[in-house]
């Protein structure tokens, strides 16, 4: 069996589309699964239900590297067709593995690492940045979440016109689809039938902070408000609120359709003044995660973030102009008539396997 090999060094594996729906989709195809990441007991481990994706740990101490190249070298199970890298060690990594074993690297832009504007944990960043733009530059491909977001890589990365890219959403694969739930009904003991407005993710957005700070002296209202978090370590910090019902016990991805489909609106929160949340929120995964359990979506603050108002499958939020409660009821006023729109907007912008389909015929035709 063909084998591709994915270096992501990132300990959120499970809580983003981009990384499982790119292994399970090879596997789809016939390819076995090499993936690399990083261990981290406050994240939930990916799970796949399958032999033919195998999790290893990603190689940063010298032994470790020492390790991995020693089985490259010496063992026939570390064969591969093609590397995929997340930037920056991850591309580095496949970028060497796929020049030692003449084989195609693609650069998968999860991140898009803007040294005017972001930071990156590892150390001499400077330098490594400047490696990987040359490393982007010199890759088979881009795989990128999104047309804005490829074009404000090729801008960071100084990509030539003729770089080639695909765009692979960040959302799941199949039809939009709400399956039967009751799981926040359920360990929160509601028993009324008022909507569960819900937003998943981390308290490190600023939005969704603003939105917690807001919402403290709000009284009971006709919904419920539930943050469920997608990570440990936030329950001392944030916990009672006379509004907010918060689940601090991450969920593994498996799970997250039949969780999230208990829920009946969704909210995707990035901050247009937070220059990171403007550029990483157009293509964040939450938007995929909630419209494919065909939950309409209040969504802010964004401009482009209009579009999904203007296509009837949301309600655009601009808290300048709006408080969050009045926005969720005009969301909760026209429930009905957006979810009816979700699934033919799915099909055509979000489904994973459809976009698949053109990267798996490129890397077939080039090996």
């Amino acid at each position: 069996m063909k084998k591709i090999v994915l270096f992501f060094d990132r300990p959120y594996i499970d809580a983003h589309f981009c990384f499982t729906e790119l292994a399970k989709n090879f596997v789809k195809h016939g390819y076995a699964v090499d993936l690399f990441y990083i261990q981290n007991n406050n994240y939930t481990p990916p799970v796949f239900f399958t032999d033919n994706i195998r999790l290893l740990q990603f190689p940063k101490s010298f032994f470790s590297k020492f390790e991995f190249w020693s089985k490259i070298f010496y063992s026939k199970e570390y064969k591969y067709e093609a590397t995929i890298g997340t930037p920056l060690l991850g591309t580095e990594l496949a970028f060497k593995l796929s020049k030692f074993l003449n084989i195609p690297c693609f650069y998968l832009a999860d991140e898009i690492f803007d040294p005017n504007i972001d930071w990156h944990p590892v150390k001499n960043y400077k330098q490594h940045k400047k490696k990987d733009r040359l490393i982007n530059n010199n890759c088979t491909a881009t795989l990128a979440l999104g047309l804005e977001r490829y074009k404000y890589q090729a801008s960071v990365n100084a990509l030539g016109s003729n770089h080639k890219y695909f765009i692979l959403p960040n959302s799941p694969s199949g039809k939009s689809n709400k399956l039967t739930s009751h799981y926040f009904r359920d360990i929160f003991q509601i028993e009324d039938s008022k909507p569960i407005i819900l937003f998943i993710g981390n308290m490190w957005w600023s939005l969704a902070k603003k939105v917690w700070e807001e919402t403290k002296t709000y009284s009971d209202r006709d919904y419920h408000l539930i943050f469920h978090m997608r990570s440990a370590g936030w329950e001392e910090q944030y916990n009672n609120h006379n509004l907010i019902k918060f689940s601090h016990i991450p969920v593994p991805q498996y799970m997250m359709e039949y969780v999230v489909s208990s829920a009946d609106i969704g909210l995707v929160l990035y901050d247009k003044e937070v220059p990171k949340e403007e550029k990483n929120g157009l293509t964040g995964g939450k938007i995929g995660t909630y419209l494919k359990c065909n939950l309409p979506i209040v969504i802010g603050n964004l401009p482009e973030f209009i579009n999904y108002e203007n296509d009837k499958v949301g309600i655009f939020w601009d808290n300048s102009k709006e408080n969050i409660d009045s926005a969720i009821k005009r969301a909760i006023l026209n429930k009905k008539k957006l979810a009816d729109n979700i699934p033919a907007y799915y099909e055509k912008n979000l489904n994973y396997e459809n976009s698949f389909g053109s990267f798996i015929n490129f890397l077939k035709e080039i090996k």
